[in-house]
């Protein structure tokens, strides 16, 4: 792709952004560093909100616009990373599987061994936690799968 092309592409994605962030704000939502990809349609929607509240707002606001077939909502809720939560693996037997985003058809990039501990990274919409294991990898698991340690 040549410079030109580069250019115009975050013109454009800027431009999006701008026209989500209105979007939201007329929705009474606030997202603060917003990230929008769309592709054919599909939104990737990633940035910070407040609560559980704002986040499914955001999604319901976007939801709803012209052209819109689906949102993947990546929202963090809070970011836990200065607590150093720590947390038990609460599987049945099994590893916990560690995901490449927050649900189930996100592709699995480790697993977090049964009775271990991880940390809690960040809280994300749809209750899903951002994680680090004791080993390293760092992903996306549900909080059902998560007590305290």
């Amino acid at each position: 792709m040549g410079l030109f092309e580069e250019v115009n592409k975050a013109v454009v994605n800027q431009q999006q952004v701008n026209d989500y962030t209105a979007i939201l704000q007329g929705s009474g939502v606030t997202v603060q560093n917003l990230k929008v990809v769309n592709t054919n349609g599909k939104l990737i929607v990633s940035g910070n909100v407040s609560d559980l509240q704002a986040a499914e707002k955001a999604v319901a606001a976007l939801k709803g616009q012209p052209g819109v077939t689906e949102v993947v909502n990546l929202l963090e809720i809070e970011d836990l990373m200065a607590k150093n939560i720590q947390m038990l693996v609460a599987t049945k037997e099994s590893n916990l599987n560690v995901r490449s985003g927050p649900g189930t058809d996100f592709d699995i990039v480790g697993k977090a061994a049964h009775n271990s501990t991880v940390q809690l990274i960040k809280r994300m919409y749809n209750d899903w936690y951002y994680i680090k294991t004791d080993s390293g990898i760092e992903g996306f698991c549900s909080k059902n799968f998560l007590k305290e340690a």
